[in-house]
Parts: structure tokens; sequence; C-alpha cells
């Protein structure tokens, strides 16, 4: 178990106004003096929401209310001659922690609660000795739901933290293909024997050249990229007014094909065929002109032996069929009339199941009609701009919601290439990561508000006042603006529970933090229960005048309600009682310590002249 000796300043489990109910007289079990009746402590002491425990100096309890026979299981007669060591696990070193906690006089932390019928809870205890003399005080709270609401929300912060990883980790995988199958394309135009090329559609500077450039020009690549002429000064001196003829023709939008004549870096001329066309941004701009140049000077030669050159002609067709039939996408050549010319697939796409080749076969036959429809659209669209276009489509199958990519690039006036890819997966992971996230935030939001709202009347708690004081305590230091700070009880509270019964009392608390809630608007005010009836008004900015009529309107808003409160010997209805403090803190304050100890003082003094009342206190320097 954590030790007892782990000394803290109070938190939340403390109740306000404990400390003034142990100077009150002596207790013993019943909460009562030894020497006559302590009404201030047995108020305190039963009244409170948490388990509170007092213990002789050998850790013997001697007294507990009734949340702490709640809380341990047994009746609260069963509790006193008990020590805490009945209740630990086995190999909790208690001895130890009472003689450190003696020593330093204070504990606070979590432990492993065995109740009387064997089941273990969670709890959070403060432990303060000498609340009066060889009498220790000790308060637990059961947190076993904050630690399971805290258990769930690691398990799914875990889970999205590895969902994340797999989700890199196919990304990863997904850019080394596509690597992979980048150096494959470039491998490929490599290899083939014809020129590929690009060029600036303005400048004329040639930006791609595969490697058959140096084997027909007698140049390496990087010296057609590094001098924007040498290609047109290549050009046979005769043909060059056709080529720049050509050039204009592109970029009035016609495509070229046209056979000329090339000088080689050696000398030597050589017979050739270029064809391009003029490629436009998504704008209509010209972006680059893209062309291939083959050599044909043996066919001039040759002609005689057409056959072998048809059958060369052949094995590129072939090798031109292998690299699509590489292609893991599903690959169409469609007409402007919505007919599939070509149809091929790296058996990679299955969305739609085994689609039979063939040509002039409509897109209509083997599609949905939405799909066709979409798919004839962006073919259009495509023909008409000259430009390719991408678009994303969802479809059912066998009851299985699937994605696909499709990319529409033009070939020619009327032909376009649609390039189809299953994203089912990708999809699928952004929509788990996507509910995950959502989870997590939800799990957040939850454990945030278990952590700042009083759980009965639905307003601040402890723990968010202590954090709103400190943070207006800094700004008002900053500022040296005042900052007033009103402590509340409710007056003789433990008759009004005794008599009118706990259901009764938790409704009373409730409607006086209403009352309070109502009144504090300005932003930057908080209204908050500090413990048990005791309730706590922090006014930033507010001059010692603001906090008064503050307090005179809750007095007046509480008196409206007529709470009934016939057991009281101060009035007939509910009544309230004050202690407010308003200071500038000193650049050499920095604490607000000082100011909590004189507001609850000046509450002390409220309850002693007679209740229903407030008293001014005052913060010497």
């Amino acid at each position: 178990m954590p030790s007892f000796a782990e000394s803290e300043p109070p938190s939340e489990l403390e109740p306000a106004g404990e400390m003034r109910a142990w100077e009150a007289g002596a207790m013993d079990s019943a909460g009562t003096g030894a020497t006559g009746p302590a009404p201030v402590w047995g108020e305190l002491f039963e009244g409170a929401l948490e388990a509170m425990l007092m213990a002789d100096p050998d850790g013997y309890y001697v007294g507990a209310n009734s949340a702490a026979a709640a809380l341990f299981g047994l009746p609260r007669q069963a509790l006193i001659g008990r020590r805490m060591s009945d209740f630990l696990p086995p190999d909790a070193d208690f001895e130890v922690s009472w003689q450190r906690f003696l020593a330093l006089g204070q504990a606070r932390g979590e432990l492993q609660l065995v109740r009387q019928n064997g089941s273990v809870q969670a709890v959070e205890f403060a432990a303060t000795a000498q609340v009066y003399p060889n009498r220790h005080l000790l308060i637990l709270r059961d947190i076993t739901d904050r630690k399971r609401v805290e258990a769930e929300r690691d398990a799914l912060a875990q889970q999205l933290q590895q969902q994340v990883a797999q989700n890199a980790e196919q990304l990863r995988q997904a850019e080394t293909a596509l690597r992979s199958q980048q150096q494959h394309i470039d491998s490929i135009l490599n290899s083939l024997q014809c020129v590929v090329w690009s060029v600036n559609p303005i400048t004329l500077e040639t930006t791609y050249a595969n490697a058959a450039a140096e084997v027909l020009y007698g140049y390496p690549v990087a010296a057609f990229l590094a001098d924007a002429n040498l290609w047109l000064n290549c050009v046979y001196a005769e043909d060059r007014p056709l080529i720049l003829q050509d050039v204009t023709l592109l970029l009035k939008g016609n495509k070229t094909d046209r056979t000329y004549r090339i000088v080689r870096a050696d000398g030597e001329m050589r017979w050739v065929r270029g064809q391009a066309r003029l490629v436009r941004d998504g704008a209509g701009n010209p972006l680059r002109i893209d062309g291939t140049t083959t050599d044909i000077s043996d066919w001039a030669q040759l002609e005689a032996n057409r056959r072998r050159t048809e059958l060369a002609l052949k094995d590129t067709q072939a090798t031109q069929q292998a690299i699509l039939e590489n292609i893991p996408d599903l690959l169409m050549r469609i007409n402007s009339d919505g007919y599939i010319l070509d149809l091929i697939s790296g058996g990679e796409v299955t969305l739609y199941g085994a689609i039979p080749g063939g040509r002039t076969q409509s897109v209509y036959v083997n599609f949905p009609q939405d799909l066709a429809d979409q798919r004839m659209h962006y073919v259009r669209l495509a023909l008409d701009t000259s430009s390719q276009q991408r678009y994303e489509h969802t479809l059912e199958i066998d009851g299985q919601l699937c994605y696909e990519e499709s990319r529409v690039v033009p070939i020619n006036d009327t032909e376009v290439l649609v390039i189809v890819r299953d994203i089912t997966e990708r999809k699928q992971a952004e929509a788990t990561q996507a509910e995950l996230t959502q989870k997590l935030q939800l799990i957040n939001t939850k454990l945030n508000r278990l952590a700042t709202i009083d759980g009965l009347t639905q307003i601040a708690n402890r723990r968010s006042f202590d954090q709103a004081l400190d943070l207006e305590w800094q700004r008002a230091r900053r500022q040296q603006q005042p900052l007033s700070l009103i402590f509340c009880d409710i007056d003789c509270f433990k008759s009004y529970n005794d008599n009118y019964g706990h259901l009764a009392g938790d409704d009373c608390l409730r409607q006086v933090a209403q009352v309070l809630t109502t009144l504090v608007r300005r932003p930057g005010d908080l209204a908050a229960r500090y413990g048990g009836e005791e309730f706590v008004l922090l006014l930033p900015n507010t001059t010692l005048p603001g906090a008064i009529q503050m307090v005179e309107q809750v007095q007046a808003a509480i008196a409206q309600r007529h709470l009934p409160h016939a057991y009281s010997p101060v009035s007939p209805i509910l009544t309230l009682s004050f202690g407010l403090v308003c200071h500038c803190p000193g650049v050499q304050e920095h604490s607000p310590r000082e100011l909590i100890h004189q507001a609850d003082l000046a509450l002390y003094e409220a309850k002693a002249q007679g209740r229903d009342r407030y008293v001014v206190g005052a913060i010497s320097l």
C-alpha cells in the first residue's frame, strides 16, 4: 500500500471546517465529547459524503461515520477497535507506514481496500495526524469507477496507437510498391528501342529522354537536358523548317507525325519517324510536348525485307502488351460512344469479378448503371478538355461497400484510357482510424467532466476551484487587481439531514448550487462545492463592496426559495453563513493559501456569532 507518510498539501478529500470540529472537544465513537456534546464535530463528521474514521495513536479506530461503514461493508460499531491493517492485502507493511505517518503528520495516496465480503476496491485516502490530542483523522473515497474508466481509456489509446502504426506500415509498403512500380516503368522505357521524350512547349528545353536517345543520336541523355538547342541542332538542316512548323501545329492542339532526317554525333545521317502531342494542365494551359522518335533508316533501304520489319513491329507490340498486362490496375480503352476497345487487367482489381475481354463492347454491359453513367461523364470531360480526370466511386458488392479510384487519360480526339484501382482497404483503414479517434475523444471528455464537476450538484468541484484560484491569483498579482473569495455554509445542515432525510439533504445542496450558479454570471467568476455542505465563490477583479453585494444577493435568493428548516435554531427556513475576504496580491505573494485561511476563519466567526450572517476577514501583510 502507499505509505501513510507521503505528505502533500490537503486535497479535495479533506472536508472544509473539519479542523474546527476537533477543537470543539474530545470525541468518542459516537461523535460526542468526553465532557459533553460536540455539535459541530457531529454535524461535519456524520454529514460528510466521504468515509471518515478517527484512530488512536496505535492506529485503532475509535470513531467512524455512516459513509465509512458503507465503504467497508460493516456496521459502524464493527469498525470500532479495528485497524486499517485488518483491511489491507497481506503484503502491505502497515506498521512502517503508520510510524512514518505519525512522524510526518500527513499522508495521502491510493490503496487497495479488502472489504468484509472479500471484494477489493480502489480507494483514495488523505490522513491528518493530531487533529485533536491523540486522535488522527483518515478520509477515504471509492475510486473504483474512475480506475475502470481510466483503464478503458488506456486500452482504447493503445488500440489507436496500434492502428496508427499499422496504417503507417501500410503506407510505407504502398510507397515502396509505388517506387518499385516507377522503377519498373523506367526500366521498361529505357529498354525500348524508340526514343521517348518530353520538351517544354515554350522554351523547347528537353525535360526527359530515355536511354534510347544516346543510341540513336550518339549524345548522352545528360547533354540533351543541359543544352536546350541540341535536339533541334541534330535535325538535318533542310528538315528544320518542317520541325518548327510542327511545333506551331502542336501549340494549336494538333498532333504531328513526321518522317525526317537527323545527324548523329559521329556525323552519320539517319531517317527517323517522330510523333508528338501537346499535353495541357487542368486550366488548359500548355504543359509539355510528349513524343517518340523511332529510327527508320533501314525502312527505305529494306522495303524488300518488309516481312522482317513487320515481325519486328509485332515484337514491339508484344512488348507493349506485356507492359500493360503487368500493370496491377484495370486498364480500359474506351471511345466517345462508350464502347470498350481494349480491356487489360493485371489481376489485382477484383471489384467486378471476371470481366471478359473483347472489342466494341459497351461499358453498360458489365458495369452498374450509375457507375457506367459516371464513367462516361468523365470520359467526355477528358475528351473535351484534353486533360486527365480523376474520381472515386462507391459501390456495393455481395452486401459489402467497395471503393475504386479511376483516372481517365485522353489518348486521341475520340479515345481515352481508363485506369481503375481498388482502394477499399485504404478507405476501411481511414474509417477505422477516424472511429477510434472519436471514441478516445469521448472518453477524454467524460474523464475531464468527472475530474472537474461535482457529481451531486453538477457545479465545479474542489479540484476545479483549486485550479481556478491559482490561475486568478497569478492574474490578479500581475495586473494588481482585487480578488474576492466567499466561503458559505448551510446552517444546521446535520439537523436538516437527520430530520428530512438524506435525499432531501441532497436536493437542498442542489438548490443552493442552483442559486449560486444563477447569480455568478461574469466570465471568470466561479461557484464550486468545496466539500460537504460548504460552497465557495471566486470573484476576480471584485472589490469588497462588490463581494458584500454578492453575499446579500445570495441571501435574498435563498430566502425567496423558502426552503423549510423547522429544526434550525436560527430560522424556520434555510439560511447560510458567509465568510469573505478581498485582497490585491503583492508581487512577493506566490500562494493564495492565506486568502483561503482568512475566508475560512471569517466563516467560522459568522457561525460562532449565531449564523445567518456574514463576516469580513482581512489578510495581514
